[in-house]
């Protein structure tokens, strides 16, 4: 009989991805902010990310899987609140990045060894793989439909997208309490230092290597239409293109588009890695990416905002077959540390992106289509420089054999 953990644990994965502020939140910031404050401003959360991650991972290996939790759905809650009923500005709206950094931070890596240690417990590793699939299917369409919602909502009032997805937290925060702790009671003795020293070591190795310098370039790429793709709709609108709908209804039609076809890829993400191989279907991701962003940065057409729904395929098709061959390569004292460490390069590398992104355009406040045109630009042909050393890196046996198995 599967526990509590296993059996709801993809509702609660569901219900942290109702993110219903997605779709609207550079429309959001945009109403009080300009252009260069709202990339400052994502770079807060980043770098914030940076400061939570490694040290949130050490606290869920040292202390346990539930608690970090719990903690992070707190955050969020807080976050949630503070953009939804807070005063718009720039302070108190780092303050709530700031928030939804603590939030992400203590979820990421600590998720999925949770959820890989409760299959564990409950005898059914072996179905990880598919079981995490499924996870990742299910928590996209469930994207998709807080996107719709927050999108409609969005169009009325753009405040409401965020405190919709507070009443979407708030059960996730209840099932987290009910959570029982997957961390054994061994004694723990590493030190932060020799933990760190530990993860290191891990990313040596050549099938770890390949896959986290992958994770950390594809979550790159698979940001920059994230950012920015608001204000292209935006200026759709406000171009001599008729639009039937305003940018935040629209964006929220374009977001549960996205997250409904990369529920789809998801599903199917572990039958394509057998039938492809995973080296194969992680170079057709990032290929996928990269022509996004030329795109989006070369035409400004209404049409190409349809690509839009192609931008979480890339990553769907990965996540659940490099989430499968990594957990069970680390140690379960390393596990949540190892994917926040993993976690933490993705995050830190983009928000220096950010700030490179904002010098050419530091002195501009407004929103117009030579600075969209000019960051899609620079962001391919920093795509293609980031991503050419992966051609050339081993990669060892990928979806070959486990080089540990230490739980």
């Amino acid at each position: 009989m599967e526990s509590f953990n296993s059996r709801y644990y993809p509702a609660y994965k569901s219900l942290v991805s109702m993110m219903a502020w997605l779709p609207i939140f550079f429309l959001f910031y945009n109403k009080s902010l300009g252009i260069r404050d709202i990339i400052l401003l994502e770079s807060v959360y980043y770098i914030a990310v940076v400061v939570l991650e490694v040290p949130s991972g050490y606290f869920s290996d040292r202390l346990g899987r539930k608690i970090t939790l719990i903690i992070s759905s707190i955050t969020f809650s807080a976050a949630y609140f503070i953009f939804g009923l807070g005063t718009p500005s720039f302070l108190s709206f780092a303050i709530a990045q700031v928030l939804f950094a603590c939030g992400y931070s203590f979820m990421s890596g600590t998720d999925t060894s949770f959820y890989f240690e409760s299959l564990q417990r409950d005898g059914l590793a072996d179905v990880y793989p598919e079981r995490e699939a499924k996870v990742q299917s299910w928590a996209g369409y469930a994207g998709a439909i807080a996107a719709l919602i927050g999108g409609y909502l969005g169009s009325i009032e753009l405040s409401y997208g965020y405190l919709i997805s507070l009443a979407f937290m708030i059960p996730a925060l209840l099932i987290t309490l009910r959570f029982e702790e997957t961390k054994s009671d061994e004694e723990y003795h590493n030190s932060v230092v020799q933990q760190a020293k530990t993860i290191w070591n891990y990313t040596k190795l050549p099938e770890l290597k390949w896959m986290f310098w992958y994770s950390v370039i594809i979550y790159v790429l698979i940001h920059i239409p994230y950012e920015f793709y608001q204000p292209y709709i935006s200026l759709l609108e406000e171009g001599d293109f008729s639009l039937p709908f305003e940018a935040a209804m629209y964006s929220g039609i374009l977001f549960a588009g996205t997250r409904f076809f990369g529920a789809i890829a998801s599903g199917q993400s572990i039958r394509l890695t057998k039938l492809l191989g995973l080296k194969m279907l992680c170079f057709i991701s990032i290929t996928m990416q990269l022509l996004l962003i030329g795109i989006l940065g070369y035409f400004f057409e209404s049409w190409i905002i349809l690509l839009i729904f192609l931008r979480s395929i890339s990553m769907s098709l990965t996540t659940a077959p490099i989430n499968a061959e990594i957990a069970p390569r680390i140690n379960k004292n390393q596990r949540a540390t190892y994917f926040s460490f993993q976690s933490l390069v993705s995050r830190l590398s983009f928000s220096v992106a950010l700030i490179l992104l904002s010098i050419p355009i530091s002195h501009q406040v407004i929103n117009d289509w030579p600075t969209l045109s000019a960051i899609f630009k620079y962001s391919l042909y920093g795509g293609i420089l980031i991503s050419t050393p992966l051609v050339f890196m081993k990669s060892g046996a990928l979806f070959g054999n486990k080089v540990n198995t230490n739980s």
